[in-house]
């Protein structure tokens, strides 16, 4: 492939991705929607909480996310209690430390916030990780990562393009030397500045 059809392909994967990692799509298909079934969420656990109805709530919690609002039926239909509390061991951190048995306690401790307080941060978990999904399936749709001409390519556009919104020390790496860093660097330098989608936008219609 000549150096001119390889430049435009990336030109073409880079304007795929931005697209698709849109900050204003991404809210709209996992944050709004998680918003919106959270504060349809009703319980009605006071204090002290059981073992059992802690992971009674936080079961159906985590199902009533997936079902009603990202519309994952296979998250009711399998078993949910050992995947919430997966979700909390690895990423929960509150006044007691992190992981499952931090949030036990939390759950329990109403100047804490009580089991509410686990529940908000659940949710954002879910968010967090569902995010990470989308991210992750739009760069394995979109590059090939054994194509290495390719991914230099888009790094090259990257740093080019988008060198005022990227660290020195990025910049002062060669693109064969962050290729396999391409997700990392348009999403969290590039996709997820609002700043930039503006100005994208309006580059766009002008």
């Amino acid at each position: 492939m000549m150096n001119s059809d390889i430049r435009k392909q990336a030109e073409q994967k880079v304007k795929a991705i931005t697209t698709e990692l849109d900050q204003s799509l991404i809210k709209s298909r996992f944050d709004e929607p998680i918003d919106k079934v959270v504060r349809q969420f009703t319980h009605t656990l006071g204090c002290p909480v059981s073992h059992e109805e802690f992971h009674r709530v936080i079961a159906e919690f985590a199902v009533h996310i997936y079902d009603k609002g990202l519309n994952a039926c296979w998250m009711a239909s399998g078993e949910p209690l050992g995947q919430v509390i997966e979700l909390l061991e690895k990423h929960y951190n509150g006044a007691y430390g992190q992981g499952y048995i931090a949030a036990a306690l939390n759950a329990n401790d109403t100047h804490e916030g009580g089991i509410d307080t686990v529940l908000k941060q659940l949710a954002e978990i879910i968010k967090d990780v569902e995010r990470s999904k989308h991210v992750n399936a739009v760069f394995a749709v979109n590059i090939n990562p054994a194509d290495w001409h390719l991914k230099c390519e888009i790094v090259s556009i990257l740093l080019a393009d988008y060198r005022q919104f990227l660290p020195q020390h990025l910049l002062e790496y060669k693109p064969w030397q962050l290729a396999n860093q391409i997700p990392s660097i348009m999403y969290k330098y590039i996709c997820s500045d609002s700043a930039l989608w503006e100005l994208l936008c309006c580059q766009e219609i002008s």
